[in-house]
């Protein structure tokens, strides 16, 4: 629990207001514009919420966590909806971390949210773009890509990685470049198995033509591969087989991370680049895009 005696004044304070937005939204205004203004409403109010709040302000959150899990909110068909309640979840995560504020199944439905609002980074200019950046900050901040983990059986953890290093752009703040890197580097190495699927969008984005048309992503991948280095070696040595893939094609980092003394099987050591040691594979390569 947080702490307790004078300093909990500032959260007694807000309590009326977080029950009544709870009920507000419960009640469900007819008009969409109405919705919003109320859910902005409640993130604001969510986001004065301590983590591990007083017992009396967990109790008075209870009308807002119940309100925005109901199907007319989870499962709205507005895309300004869906980014407002997934901020609104976020700033729940961040009160209940390390615990989820939900069951498995409403936490899993709540991250597909959270990808839709990732889908909105390269709109710089709008609300969403903004709560965008929050989420992916505060994902970092208390490692609720920890909980994504816990919870993901839909690929969702690959979406993410997706999302992130399509969506990287010159424009964003410095931190968000940070906050991915985290985000990606601590599923990394807090998984049980690394997929081909999760690697997929890590090697397009370190392809040699990606440095000069992203060069943001190219260097993202760039950073979580040398970060997992160790963790990858193994997952990323089967990934090169299995795929067929040109080192040449690729930042000496894959090369390096598949290290081997080079021999009959053209592997690449790692103090020789991939160019120098003219590793070519004749195959079908990966596409040019990220996946």
């Amino acid at each position: 629990m947080g702490s307790t005696g004078i300093d909990d004044s500032s959260q007694k304070a807000i309590e009326p207001e977080l029950v009544d937005i709870g009920n507000k939204l419960i009640r469900r205004p007819s008009s969409t514009v109405e919705l919003l203004m109320l859910l902005d409403e409640a993130e604001s109010l969510l986001a004065k919420v301590w983590q591990q709040p007083p017992r009396s302000t967990c109790k008075a959150l209870l009308q807002t966590m119940k309100a925005l899990i109901t199907d007319e909110l989870l499962h709205n068909d507005d895309l300004n909806v869906q980014v407002a309640v997934a901020s609104c979840c976020n700033e729940l995560t961040r009160i209940t971390a390390p615990d989820f504020p939900y069951e498995d199944d409403t936490m899993r439905e709540i991250f597909q949210l959270f990808m839709i609002a990732f889908e909105q980074l390269p709109c710089e200019s709008s609300r969403n773009y903004y709560r965008a950046l929050h989420i992916v900050g505060t994902v970092a901040k208390v490692r609720s890509s920890l909980m994504l983990l816990d919870v993901d059986t839909d690929g969702l953890v690959v979406e993410m990685f997706r999302l992130f290093l399509n969506n990287i752009g010159s424009n964003n703040p410095s931190d968000v470049f940070k906050y991915m890197e985290m985000i990606m580097t601590m599923v990394i190495e807090e998984s049980d198995d690394i997929s081909f699927n999760l690697l997929r969008p890590l090697l397009a984005s370190v392809k040699m033509q990606n440095r000069d048309i992203s060069p943001i992503s190219w260097e993202l991948g760039k950073k979580v591969l040398e970060n997992c280095e160790t963790k990858l070696q193994s997952y990323l040595r089967e990934a090169a087989k299995a795929m067929n893939l040109e080192f040449g094609d690729y930042a000496e980092i894959v090369a390096y991370i598949c290290h081997e003394t080079s021999n009959d099987n053209n592997k690449v050591s790692k103090e020789v680049s991939p160019a120098a040691a003219g590793v070519v594979i004749q195959t079908d390569r990966i596409s040019k895009s990220v996946y």
